[in-house]
């Protein structure tokens, strides 16, 4: 919770809301009233008409107790009230507004503050409202048999300023949009629960409603039809009438989506009418299928694990990133969409959602296979509760399928199962594949990337989520299937995703997303490409904790007081940077040069977006895509410091291999680990020669440098001391061991300068690959590190008398030099550290 949470109001203009007020106002519950302000003003009830927190009555010994409500809606302007006794108030009151932060205190809440609270109003046409974060309510006052009674209805039925309340049967367009399926399905079932104590049977009743919930929109949307489901307690129904109505309607609906479902559903409700008229209040009123991604994700997640017995988080995708990829490939009139490994099909749920804007039978042209039965289970019940009446979604072997489907589908989407040990070994699917030809297994991911290329129309668009060590990783396999994709396909987008974004479907390494347009002919090899630009990204935030099971939602902050950003309807804004990379895709050289990512995009402008020319990879003898190596930040900056003089740290230093000549004995030696090193100075462990581990591999000679080889270490680094003349110092092969060719001495203070910069460390962090926690430079690539020299010669002097007390060990040098940066070179513009595996 923010500590100083910022609301506009449409009453009361901007609030500044503390976490807890004092009179207990929770910033949630303050959000709820403004909600149910800005329902009364889109209603056109006068805005100066409105009065927060009322006295309704008071009573007791001098009145000193009183009965509130949170919110009125007076008659007459509520300046003309405010010296009025509280009688005369009540007799204006035309609405009263009673509003709580969650659903937990509901049914007390309706009980002693909203139906009293309607009796103490005297003018019989006077309504209520309750609100909350999963139901809202109207209430309205009838005679029966000469008594006056309260009686309540979904929020639909609360009429237009100056209009009274009118009890009819609900049509589609009527229907609203809810945040909280979860809420609203756990309140239906403990409605249920008297009726029938079984959970199972419970949620088997939940899913027959839920059945007719979605054929009941389906069958009305288009037409504004009337809706089968309406709020019966306020209807002349009997019991037996009702069933009828729902078994009828149920039957219509399984005749369609029976035939997708894991497990056989009754076509007769098994139990009361009455059952049925008490849960009809919270479904009747919701539009279930154009609920927002993120609502219907939650929802199925909670629901299919109450009713299936499913773990479904292996699963899911998150659906921030689906959609951002969905969008990126943009899906149009016309488009065929397919995931061939759906697992829960969130990609094809995307781009359903996305095509229909252009096409109402998109439902007809979205498929999906995976080899398991649960997932295609889960994919068809997913689908059809998103509103997609076709379900084309098979049980199928994709791999073993690849050639029935060549060149078919206009998009392919996959978040393939990828990692070494997850590979395909079945000679009879590996000979089908380029890629797999002649080796006795494969990686099953790279072969789900030549699947979904190659079954991809000539011009189509392919988002295929990969590891990072399918972009960066220089062994032979990796280079082949990079080589492999630049034949057959043109690269638009490399964008990365912090490490553990797809935990929860249980891959915990850094991976990205390659976006490619099909070629209309293979090359014969890469280098006969045509020039073109494509998009780089390397993205820090999702917008929610990653690396955890919670995954909770990060929202932006005001940096100086921590109070939560909200947008224009008083929602906290996500902490994720998808829009400014749309900002910056569609503003570069590559939108341009792939006209369908920005078709019918109105976010254009002609901006510097970043793009990288592809004969930077084609130029490269192992086409390396890592987008930590093509991003803005890292290139950007080595090209900054080309613009003063400069030397590689191979000119400057040679690196010594690892290992010794001679025997280790029984002596004791210095030991040295990553942990032990923290910036520039270390310490040891002493350890006999028996105790030292198999990683020790380096033996320290006075002068020699070691800088840190692994990602998360790159920052580390030491200069042995004099300590070393004894032949006793033994390092870890976490570092890179360097020593100052002769006559490149007089480099040495540059060196130190950049082994305590965060600009060498940029380019460090860039070049390092492998897996993630253990992506490593390689002694090649410190070639590619570049070093400026120093022109401010009071500064190298300054340098130059600390290198004798590095050797012995006294001096701390970072802090030292980092403050000095700017100074001397001014156009590196280094930003601060980041801190994900898929950053530079």
């Amino acid at each position: 919770m923010s500590v100083n949470p910022i609301l506009y109001c449409p009453i009361r203009g901007q609030l500044h809301i503390k976490a807890k007020t004092k009179d207990g106002l929770k910033f949630t519950e303050e959000k709820r009233r403004i909600d149910c302000i800005k329902f009364l003003l889109d209603k056109g009830y006068p805005p100066k008409n409105f009065k927060i927190e009322s006295t309704l009555i008071q009573f007791g010994h001098a009145g000193k107790n009183s009965f509130r409500t949170d919110l009125v809606v007076f008659k007459v302007p509520a300046s003309e009230v405010k010296d009025l006794d509280l009688e005369k108030q009540r007799e204006l009151i035309m609405v009263l507004a009673e509003i709580k932060r969650d659903h937990e205190d509901a049914v007390v809440a309706k009980a002693t503050q909203v139906k009293p609270a309607m009796y103490f109003v005297p003018d019989f046409k006077s309504l209520g409202i309750y609100w909350d974060d999963v139901e809202q309510s109207v209430y309205y006052k009838e005679v029966k048999a000469t008594k006056q009674i309260v009686l309540e209805a979904p929020i639909t039925y609360f009429p237009d300023y100056g209009a009274g309340l009118e009890v009819k049967k609900l049509r589609y367009h009527d229907l609203q949009v809810t945040n909280s399926l979860v809420g609203l399905f756990k309140n239906m079932e403990d409605t249920l629960h008297p009726y029938i104590a079984d959970l199972s049977l419970r949620y088997e009743l939940l899913l027959q409603l839920l059945l007719v919930k979605v054929y009941d929109e389906g069958a009305n949307k288009q037409k504004d039809g009337v809706m089968t489901i309406q709020d019966y307690s306020l209807f002349d129904v009997t019991d037996a009438s009702l069933i009828g109505i729902f078994n009828d309607s149920l039957t219509n609906s399984l005749n369609i989506y029976q035939k997708y479902l894991p497990n056989e559903v009754s076509t007769h409700f098994n139990v009361s009418g009455s059952a049925i008229r008490q849960v009809t209040k919270y479904l009747a009123p919701i539009k279930l299928l154009e609920s927002g991604p993120e609502v219907m994700q939650d929802f199925y997640m909670y629901f299919a694990k109450q009713l299936y017995k499913w773990d479904l988080a292996q699963y899911f995708t998150p659906y921030e990133v689906v959609d951002f990829i969905v969008r990126i490939t943009n899906p149009q009139y016309g488009d065929t969409v397919k995931d061939p490994a759906c697992g829960s099909a969130d990609f094809l749920i995307s781009a359903y959602r996305r095509g229909l804007k252009y096409d109402a039978k998109m439902g007809e042209k979205i498929f999906g296979a995976d080899n398991s039965v649960n997932a295609v289970q889960i994919s068809v019940l997913n689908m059809m509760l998103n509103g997609d009446g076709k379900s084309n979604i098979d049980n199928e072997d994709s791999l073993f399928e690849l050639n029935k489907y060549t060149s078919m589908y206009s998009i392919m989407l996959c978040n393939p199962p990828f990692g070494v040990r997850i590979t395909e070994k079945r000679s009879s699917v590996l000979s089908k594949f380029d890629l797999g030809k002649g080796l006795k297994s494969q990686q099953t991911g790279i072969l789900f990337a030549e699947l979904c290329i190659r079954q991809a129309k000539p011009g189509g668009r392919i988002a295929v989520i990969v590891p990072n060590g399918y972009l960066g990783n220089r062994s032979a396999n990796y280079v082949n299937f990079r080589k492999w994709i630049l034949i057959h396909t043109k690269i638009a987008c490399v964008i990365s995703f912090p490490r553990f974004t797809f935990k929860k479907s249980g891959a915990d390494v850094s991976a990205s997303v390659l976006v490619l347009e099909k070629r209309a002919k293979p090359l014969e090899v890469p280098e006969k490409s045509e020039e073109y630009p494509f998009y780089v990204n390397t993205l820090q935030s999702v917008g929610w904790e990653i690396g955890n099971k919670g995954a909770e939602p990060i929202f932006q902050r005001d940096l100086s007081n921590g109070a939560l950003i909200l947008n224009t309807d008083n929602e906290p804004v996500l902490d994720a940077e998808f829009e400014s990379v749309f900002k910056d895709l569609y503003s570069s050289p590559v939108s341009s040069a792939f006209p369908w990512i920005r078709k019918d995009v109105s976010m254009l402008d002609n901006g510097d977006g970043w793009s990288v020319q592809i004969h930077k990879v084609l130029t490269d003898k192992d086409y390396l895509l890592d987008p930590k190596r093509l991003c803005r930040k890292y290139l950007e900056l080595t090209e900054a410091i080309k613009s003063y003089k400069h030397e590689s740290l191979l000119d400057i230093c040679d690196v010594i291999p690892e290992g010794w000549k001679g025997k280790i004995t029984s002596s004791l030696y210095h030991y040295v680990e990553l942990t032990d090193v923290h910036e520039n100075s270390y310490e040891y462990h002493d350890l006999r020669g028996w105790e030292l581990p198999s990683r020790a591999k380096h033996k320290a000679e006075p002068g020699d440098i070691f800088i840190g080889a692994v990602w998360g270490s790159v920052s580390k680094w030491f200069m042995a001391g004099n300590e070393a003349k004894e032949n006793n110092i033994i390092v870890t092969n976490g570092f890179n061991r360097l020593h100052v060719k002769p006559g490149k001495e007089h480099l040495l203070p540059e060196l130190l300068f950049a082994l305590s910069s965060e600009y060498y460390a940029v380019q460090m962090r860039a070049l390092a690959t492998g897996s993630d926690g253990l992506a490593e430079v390689s002694p090649p690539d410190l070639a590619l590190i570049l070093i400026p020299v120093i022109n401010d010669e009071s500064l190298r002097t300054s340098i130059k008398k600390y290198i004798d007390e590095l050797l012995d060990g006294t001096v701390f040098i970072r802090p030292m030099l980092s403050n000095s940066l700017k100074h001397v070179f001014p156009q590196l513009n280094i930003p601060p550290r980041k801190t994900h595996f898929s950053q530079v």
